[in-house]
């Protein structure tokens, strides 16, 4: 940068900060016409005139009755100044747009399952590159970040995937064995793997409607064969596995990532191979996505079954 200043002209330093008053004069062909464009007394557009002109060694205006005009010499000018200040304009602006990108805000909603792990390990990766980047987060059930995301509220879900989520708007992170969890002196703790239809005439904890768990928990029951007596109903799995923990019945839940039980917990392989939920980024093909969506959906496709691996 330094050598590309020393090897511009003299004359085109000094006339840099008089290009607005030069272009104003051109314009209006008038000194007080262009001082009131400019913004300043009219004296400071007369000095700063004669100042251009004792640099370049030329007038670049003349009297003609009550106005103004350019010279010859102005006229071949005056162009080439136009386009410097068009230049440095597309540049400003070029500039607002690029920083507006790398600041901007992406809006995420995701279940509450993912909030311990998933969403945190993706958005730490991509303020790596984009630290400037915020993000509004929304968590809760997966009926209301799919909710979000078609309201055009969330930019973005993270919720488990079903069969209306396709390679055209959801992108699959991992999928997880589900587990029937029965409390720590349960009849069926010692088991390996069970059937879901010996549970038929257990009680169950459950999610609530509209979580994503609860779907699969019902599609599950369903296929078994029968319909579960829910003694109660939870907002999330760490609730959830407390109550089982507590002898106030079994659930269906994803694996935890620790040996054994949790809380007084055992986790139990289930035989039917529907008893998996696949999470994954779901996306709304139809919305034009700010270029920091885009940026940190790319990210997610290309490096996210990495960062969340299971």
């Amino acid at each position: 940068m330094s050598n590309m200043i020393r090897d511009m002209r003299r004359e085109a330093i000094e006339l840099l900060p008089l290009l607005p008053t030069l272009v104003a004069v051109a314009d209006t062909e008038h000194i007080t016409d262009a001082a009131h464009v400019l913004g300043v007394p009219q004296p400071t557009v007369s000095r700063q005139v004669a100042r251009a002109s004792a640099i370049l060694g030329v007038d670049i205006v003349e009297r003609r009755g009550r106005g103004i005009v350019l010279t010859s010499t102005g006229r071949v000018l005056i162009p080439y100044l136009q386009r410097a200040l068009s230049d440095i304009d597309a540049g400003i602006d070029a500039m607002t747009e690029h920083d507006a990108r790398a600041r901007g805000r992406i809006a995420v909603a995701f279940q509450n399952t993912l909030g311990e792990d998933v969403v945190p390990a993706l958005i730490r990766q991509f303020r790596v590159d984009h630290p400037a980047v915020t993000f509004d987060l929304d968590q809760g059930a997966r009926a209301r970040c799919l909710d979000r995301l078609a309201d055009g509220v969330s930019d973005l879900a993270f919720v488990s995937l079903s069969a209306e989520h396709t390679d055209n708007n959801s992108f699959q992170l991992y999928d997880e064995r589900l587990m029937l969890v029965v409390p720590a002196d349960h009849r069926l703790a010692s088991r390996r793997s069970v059937d879901l239809a010996d549970t038929a005439d257990e009680n169950y904890i459950a999610m609530g409607h509209g979580f994503g768990m609860r779907s699969i928990c019902d599609e599950l029951w369903a296929d078994a064969g029968f319909s579960p007596r829910i003694a109660f109903e939870g907002q999330d799995t760490h609730t959830v596995r407390g109550l089982v923990g507590a002898g106030l019945g079994i659930a269906i839940l994803p694996r935890i990532r620790a040996h054994g039980g949790e809380g007084g917990t055992v986790d139990i392989g289930l035989t039917q191979p529907a008893a998996r939920r696949r999470i994954g980024m779901v996306w709304n093909p139809q919305a034009d996505s700010p270029r920091q969506v885009a940026a940190f959906r790319s990210m997610v496709l290309r490096s996210g079954r990495t960062l969340v691996i299971r």
